[in-house]
């Protein structure tokens, strides 16, 4: 199979990259500066290239928004529903990384902006008819992965690991169980039987 994460040489993404590759899957890299090294120069904020999902199997889309709330419209929801269209005609699958808090931006004044493009770049892939996923990460650590603990509903607050995200983006881009769904992650005590626990999750 072949995969596009967008934001691949991000702290998350890029670690969901190496997880792709350790299974045999060909990966190609989005980022706003392409290297010598086979990456694709994908800026959200910008017009995509018309065939930037031909041939993909599905994409993880993890990228920082910018601190300014207009340049962080453009990317988490301006940009973030041309790449769902695309998706939704090629039938692609996205598993976007988000964040909590996005039901309540007003506990969160000084991020409210960014919060609220993110809510409505969440929107967008859900209207646009692609199939996605949409993880909530609470606030990032980068301690080591443990297990993981899902939630609905936007509710809760605490941790979680990069490396437990990349690994739950993972697995919902591999698992079409996920499909339909939003949730919050936490890190939690065990490992994650990943069909089981999409499976358990209300959709959207």
């Amino acid at each position: 199979m072949k995969y596009l994460v967008i934001g691949g040489t991000g702290r998350t993404g890029r670690r969901a990259v190496e997880l792709l590759r350790d299974l045999g899957h060909e990966v190609l890299i989005g980022t706003r500066h392409p290297r010598d090294d086979g990456s694709l120069a994908v800026d959200l904020a910008d017009s995509l290239d018309p065939g930037l999902l031909t041939g993909i199997d599905g994409v993880i889309v993890s990228v920082e928004p910018p601190a300014d709330d207009a340049a962080a419209d453009a990317v988490m929801h301006a940009g973030l529903r041309r790449l769902a269209e695309q998706a939704a005609a090629h039938k692609v699958p996205i598993v976007l990384v988000s964040q909590i808090y996005i039901t309540r931006a007003a506990e969160h004044p000084d991020m409210a902006g960014i919060i609220r493009a993110r809510g409505a770049g969440e929107q967008a892939l859900r209207d646009s008819g692609a199939p996605y996923a949409i993880l909530r990460p609470s606030w990032l650590t980068d301690a080591p992965a443990t297990g993981v603990h899902l939630e609905q509903g936007d509710r809760g607050d605490g941790r979680v690991s990069r490396e437990t995200v990349a690994r739950t983006a993972v697995a919902a881009l591999l698992h079409p169980e996920s499909h339909g769904k939003t949730f919050e992650l936490y890190d939690g005590p065990t490992p994650a039987d990943w069909p089981a626990v999409f499976t358990a999750l209300t959709t959207d």
